[in-house]
């Protein structure tokens, strides 16, 4: 039992021997066991870390079940541990966390309270002077944190913004030569502030993107954590993954990968080739999940699918572009044996689709439809937006009107799955200033959207909705819209927010008790407000 989820067996553990290491690195996903095992990030940290024989990589993970703030939480502590050898987080020389979604910052902070270790970066480095007590040196990276690591800036000594391939072994070199010599933090962190793509909160230093160039360049694991559940809902953690490419090459102004994960790359098709090859002689693998925010952009797409299907092993793929799916990607995807192929039109608007950077009609989308609806895949997973900028009742009723043309289609009972979400502004996008929906006088319009289509849709027999109470939706939206474009007061909000139970009426206390207001903030976003770039 490894934190309320049970485990068969984990493929690809790696322990050592902690005499013969010169680093110790606790990997942290701040989320569940079976979330974080679907992370290619997780598997190839672990993977690249472990290869050095002088560095010990090992996982954590949140429980379950946790109630915050961790100091009102009384399961035992002794259940944050290492996976791999059972350590408390204290042990480690370095924690890093691996960050990608705001709505984790809370599971951050409970983490390193119930870990015993301060939240706060200059209370650690205070308790190691005044009472001589040594604690790890807390990082992270992620697209969380190369977005905007200004909400957790008093939380993390460092962080890596960008790719982390070029120079993460830089920074561990150096971190490991400090340890030698006994020297301080401070002096490690004066040590690599000048390292490429690191930023230090403590020297608020300007800091570049670091971007790998060759995606070849990156080790793909052949060699992966693949655990085996008795869990009857699973995601990916029994799939052997496959990174195709990096960032998106169609720069659609809300999106976070196409801009935070620039320029797009594609893994040649040798690399991926010979990654199979390499990882089936190892493995006994049935399913690969290839990894990308579009795969089918990679030029030799349709030759992978084939490759893998030849192989004799299922495959599965994320969204993709609904005017890259042809006739022939369809009898590939048949082939493969997928049942569920996912699109993502984001709106019914035609107009405001081709304002994001998505150049394909309402015609279009019914056109592909028709063409999976007479194959062997019946089921369509659907990527809808609500609270785009721009966005009148009539685009609302766009989006309505095109899934009822969808219905029309014939489609069988509960086929097409409904994913709708409200949108959430990152910086260093286009669409970074666009909180218009956030504001509390605005708010309520947006959530009487949601509920429009929740009661237009919800009940056409083929349609499965994927949400609930729209208010609730909206009100978290709204928390990782500030998180998303917070500057270092937005950390002092987090932290009040966490510590009166991280709900929403911890939120509107935090308000009361700093003095301090959402709305005024967000109202200076709107205004052009950006507190950080890179």
């Amino acid at each position: 039992m490894i934190y309320g989820y049970v485990l068969m067996y984990s493929q690809g553990l790696i322990i050592k021997d902690w005499r013969n290491i010169d680093l110790s690195f606790g990997l942290i996903f701040p989320n569940t066991y079976k979330i974080g095992s679907s992370s290619y990030t997780i598997r190839f940290l672990y993977f690249l870390l472990n290869s050095r024989n002088n560095i010990a990589c090992e996982r954590f993970f949140v429980p379950e079940k946790n109630k915050y703030p961790a100091s009102k939480d009384f399961t035992p502590i002794n259940n944050l541990r290492s996976i791999e050898s059972n350590r408390s987080p204290q042990e480690f020389d370095i924690l890093g966390f691996s960050l990608h979604y705001e709505n984790d910052f809370k599971n951050v902070l409970w983490f390193l309270e119930k870990s015993g270790i301060p939240i706060d970066a200059k209370d650690r480095r205070e308790m190691k002077i005044s009472k001589k007590k040594k604690f790890p040196c807390i990082i992270a990276g992620g697209v969380a944190a190369t977005s905007n690591p200004l909400p957790l800036s008093n939380i993390f000594d460092a962080f890596f913004i960008g790719d982390c391939e070029p120079n993460v072994f830089r920074f561990l070199d150096s971190f490991i030569r400090t340890k030698r010599e006994m020297a301080s933090l401070e002096d490690f962190l004066k040590e690599i502030r000048n390292i490429p793509g690191v930023y230090i909160p403590s020297f608020n230093n300007e800091v570049n993107r670091l971007v790998l160039r060759n995606l070849d360049d990156s080790p793909n694991p052949t060699f992966q954590l693949i655990s085996k559940s008795e869990d009857k809902v699973k995601i990916f953690e029994e799939n052997f993954f496959l990174e195709v490419n990096r960032g998106c090459p169609f720069k659609c102004k809300f999106c976070i990968s196409s801009f935070h994960n620039s320029p797009f790359r594609n893994r040649s098709y040798e690399n991926i080739i010979r990654t199979i090859e390499d990882a089936t002689n190892l493995s006994n693998i049935k399913k690969i999940s290839l990894i990308g925010s579009c795969v089918s952009s990679h030029p030799k797409f349709n030759e992978i699918c084939e490759f893998i299907i030849n192989k004799g092993i299922e495959f599965s793929i994320p969204s993709i572009r609904l005017d890259h799916i042809t006739p022939k990607i369809i009898k590939t995807l048949e082939k493969a044996g997928i049942k569920t192929i996912t699109i993502a039109p984001e709106t019914g608007s035609d107009s405001l689709r081709e304002n994001l950077g998505k150049k394909f009609s309402n015609e279009k989308i019914i056109q592909i439809l028709t063409l999976i609806r007479d194959s062997k895949i019946k089921n369509i997973k659907f990527y809808f937006i609500l609270g785009l900028p721009g966005e009148t009742e009539d685009e609302v009723d766009k989006l309505i009107n095109l899934m009822k043309n969808v219905d029309e289609l014939g489609f069988l009972k509960g086929a097409l799955k409904v994913n709708i979400n409200p949108f959430i502004p990152k910086l260093n996008t286009p669409y970074e200033h666009e909180v218009y929906y956030y504001l509390s006088k605005n708010k309520k319009n947006l959530i009487s959207r949601f509920m429009k289509v929740k009661k237009q849709l919800m009940t056409i027999s083929s349609i499965d909705l994927k949400f609930k109470d729209p208010k609730d939706i909206v009100n978290k939206a709204k928390l990782q819209t500030l998180l998303s474009l917070g500057d270092d007061s937005v950390s002092k909000i987090l932290f009040k927010y966490y510590q009166n139970g991280a709900n929403m009426g911890a939120l509107r206390r935090a308000e009361k008790e700093l003095n301090w207001n959402i709305d005024d903030y967000l109202i200076k976003i709107l205004s052009g407000y950006k507190p950080w770039h890179f």
